[in-house]
């Protein structure tokens, strides 16, 4: 839809000679890692099952179409918690991510964090 918006007119770049720039960008999109092994930056909000050997049980069903592949995203550890035990059982044990987002995905964070994001208070 972006591509085509340009194209037939409805969305117009000025200058004009940035058309050529959308068009690049959109028809040779890649995937993008958005995580790094670094030390600071904020965490991924991904929490993995643990096994009873401590390994983790998503190393074994990466790249898997079963329904449980080992891991859950959610906001805090209390949710991760709560969306793990419906899924696999009371006793679940769960470890974080230790990757962080990279840094120009977590710069587009940057204002939500320092304005108290996600409380929700007026503060």
């Amino acid at each position: 839809k972006a591509l085509s918006a340009v194209r037939s007119g409805d969305v117009k770049f000025v200058p004009p000679r940035f058309e050529r720039m959308w068009d690049y960008w959109l028809e040779d999109i890649r995937d993008w890692c958005i995580s790094r092994q670094l030390w600071w930056g904020h965490r991924i909000p991904v929490w993995h099952v643990v096994k009873d050997d401590g390994s983790l049980l998503s190393d074994d069903r990466m790249g898997t179409e079963e329904q449980q592949q080992g891991y859950v995203v959610a906001r805090n550890e209390d949710e991760a918690y709560e969306e793990a035990r419906k899924v696999y059982g009371k006793d679940v044990q769960l470890k974080q991510d230790n990757d962080v987002l990279d840094t120009w995905f977590s710069s587009g964070l940057w204002p939500f964090a320092t304005m108290g994001w996600p409380n929700t208070d007026t503060d």
